[in-house]
């Protein structure tokens, strides 16, 4: 038992490995385990592949075309040996019969026998002229005049058979076809090598082109994998193809853009952190002063200020909230739908409505059915913080004035108050992010009218500012219809 229990254990450590091994494999992550490909090999493969189909169409070609040429040619040469072979033979078969020999004779000259046998027969069968050796066979039928490829001497051959001029004469001449394919196959072969050399060149013409098409791809992908998160300079790639352009294009502008967010990112951070000390120390001077009182009056009224403070640190906190978010919908580029311009002002109105009485306000509401295309929380925004800064600028019991109608093609969100109103010369500053007249009463941050230009902006509207008829301050933003539907992108 005590020599069965190691190899147990032993056998329970190999499972337990071999389990989690197992494990292991299969939380690797899917993407580890496709195998990536190369575009340039790729491209490589499809070209070269290509180029081999085409070069071996093309050396197929030629060498049809050339063998079919060839065969032609071998075919008029042997038609004109035939002619000659009956001029020849009409003095020489003319001799035999004036000196009495035999009518068949065998022709020893060897100049042609080494290529081909021939033979001439008179028109009644009767064999006049052979050469190589006497044979009584003709070499192909009387009757097929013309060319033949047959068996001929157990190897296949190219006859012809022809009669002379005054038809009492007719020839027949074989070549063997292994006779006549020598010269070709030996042009063949050279030719054979030319092409694998053509096909070498051309491999290598398109192994350069394709690097130097895919130069700009592996440069662009040098600069962004040897730049730090922060480096967000321009891709610069020099005479990039027409198709790369666009890509490169839009990296730069989507890198312009983080460089904008960035940037816009540091700023705001900066002032709202800046912006925040303020109410967060006034909060702290009057929890200090509630500390310190004596009686009950004085700390009640102590925590009354410290109540104020903490609203006002409070709708700070909101208005940055609502910028940011604004900010990050833009930089998503978030598309518009159709909006009731009306009923939008109409639940604005009923959220600031406890606030209104609490300050003893009212607002005298025109409403008119009004369509327009944006995003529905950044025209709500806008609308909240142009009536709140009318509540907030505008004394108590006084009347505020909201108006909505169509109007040329737009839609009018019009806003008035009795308050002190914007000096002409400083309505063009008060739309930057915190900044507020010296001569501000009011419990504002310098961050709602940026809040309305910025949704402005992203809608395509225009604002105007003005003096109301009720003394202080109107602003018209105008919206373009659905008529003329706006863009909803950051220019």
């Amino acid at each position: 038992m005590p020599s069965e229990q190691p190899a147990a254990t032993a056998k329970l450590n190999w499972s337990l490995r071999r389990r989690l091994l197992l494990l292991l494999a299969t939380l690797r992550p899917a993407a580890t385990l496709r195998p990536t490909w190369s575009l340039r090999r790729r491209l490589l493969l499809l070209t070269a592949t290509a180029t081999l189909v085409a070069w071996l169409a093309g050396g197929a070609a030629t060498y049809f075309i050339s063998h079919r040429q060839l065969s032609m040619l071998s075919d008029e040469r042997l038609q004109s040996v035939a002619q000659t072979l009956l001029t020849l033979t009409d003095h020489e078969i003319d001799e035999i019969r004036l000196a009495g020999r035999g009518l068949i004779h065998v022709d020893e000259d060897s100049s042609l026998a080494h290529r081909y046998r021939y033979q001439v027969w008179s028109p009644s069968g009767e064999l006049l002229l052979t050469n190589g050796h006497a044979q009584e066979q003709p070499i192909a039928p009387f009757d097929q005049v013309g060319f033949v490829t047959r068996d001929f001497e157990g190897a296949q051959a190219r006859t012809i058979v022809a009669w002379s001029e005054d038809r009492n004469k007719l020839i027949q001449i074989a070549e063997p076809l292994a006779l006549r394919e020598t010269f070709p196959y030996t042009a063949f072969a050279s030719l054979f090598g030319l092409f694998l050399f053509s096909l070498a060149a051309l491999l290598a013409i398109d192994a350069w082109m394709i690097r130097r098409a895919t130069r700009a791809l592996q440069d662009s992908a040098r600069q962004l994998t040897q730049r730090s998160p922060t480096d967000l300079r321009p891709i610069e790639v020099s005479a990039p193809p027409r198709e790369i352009q666009p890509l490169v294009k839009e990296i730069n502008a989507l890198f312009r853009r983080f460089a904008n967010a960035l940037e816009n990112e540091r700023r705001f951070t900066s002032a709202a952190a800046h912006e925040l000390r303020t109410p967060l120390a006034a909060v702290k001077v009057h929890a200090q002063v509630a500390q310190l009182t004596r009686t009950a009056a004085e700390r009640k009224q102590a925590l009354q200020q410290l109540l104020l403070a903490i609203d006002r640190a409070s709708h700070m906190v909101d208005q940055l909230l609502t910028l940011s978010r604004l900010d990050g919908m833009i930089a998503l580029r978030t598309g518009g739908s159709p909006l009731r311009l009306d009923v939008i002002a109409g639940h604005v109105i009923d959220e600031v409505r406890p606030l209104l009485d609490r300050r003893q306000q009212r607002i005298e509401a025109s409403l008119s059915a009004c369509e327009i295309a944006g995003l529905e929380f950044g025209v709500a925004s806008l609308l909240r913080n142009l009536v709140d800064n009318a509540m907030r600028y505008g004394p108590p019991a006084s009347e505020i004035r909201v108006t909505v109608r169509s109007e040329d093609g737009h839609g009018l969100a019009i806003v008035e108050d009795a308050g002190p109103g914007i000096p002409a010369e400083e309505r063009d500053r008060v739309f930057e992010r915190f900044y507020r007249l010296y001569n501000e009463e009011g419990d504002g941050c310098g961050i709602g009218l940026s809040i309305v230009r910025t949704v402005a902006e992203v809608h395509h509207a225009s604002i105007d500012l003005d003096r109301s008829d009720l003394g202080g301050l109107r602003v018209r933003v105008a919206f373009p219809m659905p008529s003329h539907p706006p863009l909803i992108t950051q220019g």
